[in-house]
């Protein structure tokens, strides 16, 4: 299956036009924290089956990334709520 022609990806550019600019670019922020956040888990993950001693150096880090992903997501909640240029908006 090609991915550029995923039923997701259809999905999502249909909805594009529905967020404003500023609600889409912060949901992509939000996505790019989540993203984060799942790197380091892997890394600490990748270094715990690796049998490194020093993995929970990660913890501090998986921390600040999911203080970060929690900001991105209030942020684009609260964009939301306040525009009102959410998808329910639409009934999607």
């Amino acid at each position: 299956m090609e991915i550029e022609n995923s039923p997701i990806q259809n999905h999502e550019a249909s909805r594009r036009g529905i967020y404003c600019a500023a609600a889409r670019r912060l949901l992509e922020e939000f996505g790019e924290a989540v993203s984060v956040v799942l790197k380091f888990h892997q890394e600490q993950f990748n270094a715990i089956m690796e049998g490194d001693e020093d993995a929970g150096r990660f913890d501090v880090l998986i921390h600040e990334a999911n203080e970060a992903r929690q900001n991105a997501k209030y942020a684009y909640l609260s964009h939301v709520h306040l525009h009102g240029c959410s998808a329910s908006k639409w009934n999607l």
